[in-house]
C-alpha cells in the first residue's frame, strides 16, 4: 500500500498556495550547526568538518480503481470504478492523464500512485535509503504539502456532496474536491488539508506523544468511542508545511539501522490527498571523532574550558537538541 517512490507521482502538485504568507521561508539557519563546531555524541566528541544542504521527498502510495466510460474529443466525460465518481471531483482530465489512463474507454482496474483516499493509513515504513554512512549525519525537519481546500457557497456542503461519508465507497460517499457542484461560479476555497505524518525514532520509540496516548490514532478503522482521532504524536501540512519547515519537529539520524526513523502517513480529511508525500530537509554534516589527545589540545587553545554542543542519540530529539559551541 506503501513504498517508495512506486506507482504514478504527480511530482510537486500545486507548490506554494496562492495568498499564503509565510515569514521564514525555508529557514532553519539558526538550528543548523557550522563547521568548527565541536558534539558530543554520548561519551565521544566530534567535530563538524563540512556542511551541505540536502532534501528528500518520500512518496506514499495508495490504490484506486477507476475506468473510462465515456470519451468526447479524446478526453473522458465519466468514470466508473470504486473511486471513479469521487475522483471527477478532481477533474477527469487530470485524473485521466495521472493515471495513464488513455484517450478512449478503459475498464475500471487498479491503480496505484501518491493520490491518497480519505481512508488512507500506510502502517509505519522505515527507508532505509536514510541511513547516513558513517562519519555522516543527517539533521532533517519533516515538512509536508498543502493542498486547496473548497466550498459550496449556496448549500454551504464542506464535508459531502451527498450523505454519504467520502471514505464510504461502497455507498458512494462524494467529496467536495475541486469541482463542487459543478458550477464554478459557486465553490469557494476556504482553506487547506493534508495529511497527517507520524513519527517513530528508533522505529519502535514514538515521538511528539502524549503519555498516555504514545500510539494516538488517526485512521478511522481504529476509532472509537475511547480512541480519539488525531489525538498525539502527530504533525500536518499546517504544523510544518513544505514552504516554511517547523524546526520544533526537527530531527537526527546517524550511522546504524537503529537510529532510522519510521513514517506514518494517514488520511483521515475528507478529501483525496493529491500529493502523498513527506519532503524532508536539512543538512548532512561531516563529522571528525577527535581522539583525548586532540581534544586535550582543543581545551588548551580555548583556555582550559570547552564548550560543546550536546546531541543525545534518538529518543528526545528536536531542534533543541544542542546548547553551546567552541568556535574554531
Amino acid at each position: 500500500m506503501a513504498n517508495l517512490n512506486q506507482g504514478y507521482r504527480s511530482g510537486n502538485a500545486f507548490g506554494r498556495l496562492a495568498n499564503v504568507s509565510y515569514e521564514n521561508g525555508i529557514g532553519g539557519d539558526d538550528v543548523a550547526l557550522k563547521p568548527g563546531y565541536l558534539l558530543r555524541i554520548r561519551d565521544t566528541y566530534a567535530l563538524v568538518t563540512g556542511v551541505e544542504a540536502m532534501s528528500v521527498d518520500l512518496f506514499f502510495t495508495d490504490t484506486v480503481n477507476v475506468g473510462i466510460t465515456a470519451v468526447s474529443s479524446s478526453v473522458a466525460t465519466d468514470f466508473d470504478g470504486t473511486h471513479g465518481e469521487a475522483l471527477e471531483q478532481y477533474g477527469l482530465a487530470s485524473i485521466s492523464a495521472y493515471y495513464d489512463l488513455g484517450t478512449s474507454t478503459v475498464d475500471e482496474a487498479d491503480k496505484t500512485g501518491n493520490i491518497l483516499a480519505p481512508d488512507y493509513d500506510s502502517g509505519f515504513i522505515t527507508f532505509k535509503a536514510l541511513e547516513p554512512y558513517a562519519g555522516n549525519l543527517y539533521h532533517l525537519c519533516p515538512t509536508l504539502p498543502l493542498q486547496p481546500k473548497y466550498m459550496v457557497k449556496d448549500t454551504g456542503d464542506w464535508h459531502s456532496l451527498n450523505a454519504y461519508p467520502p471514505y464510504d465507497t461502497s455507498s458512494g460517499g462524494l467529496p467536495v474536491g475541486f469541482k463542487g457542484d459543478g458550477t464554478a461560479a459557486n465553490t469557494e476555497q476556504i482553506g487547506s488539508v493534508s495529511a497527517k505524518l507520524y513519527l517513530k525514532q528508533p522505529s519502535g520509540v514514538s515521538k511528539h506523544t502524549l503519555d498516555e496516548a504514545s500510539d494516538g490514532e488517526s485512521a478511522r478503522a481504529t476509532a472509537s468511542e475511547t480512541t480519539l482521532e488525531g489525538i498525539s504524536g502527530f504533525l500536518d501540512g499546517e504544523m510544518s508545511p513544505t514552504v516554511n519547515p517547523n524546526w520544533t519537529f526537527g530531527m537526527i539520524i546517524e550511522h546504524g539501522e537503529a537510529s532510522l526513523p519510521a513514517f506514518r502517513m494517514v488520511n483521515d480529511s475528507d478529501e483525496y490527498i493529491l500529493d502523498g508525500r513527506c519532503r524532508l530537509v536539512g543538512w548532512k554534516y561531516k563529522i571528525l571523532e577527535l581522539s583525548q589527545e586532540q581534544l586535550a589540545t582543543l581545551k588548551a587553545k580555548a583556555g582550559g574550558r570547552l564548550r560543546f554542543m550536546y546531541y543525545n542519540p534518538v529518543t528526545y530529539q528536536s531542534s533543541g537538541f544542542l546548547s553551546d559551541y567552541l568556535a574554531m
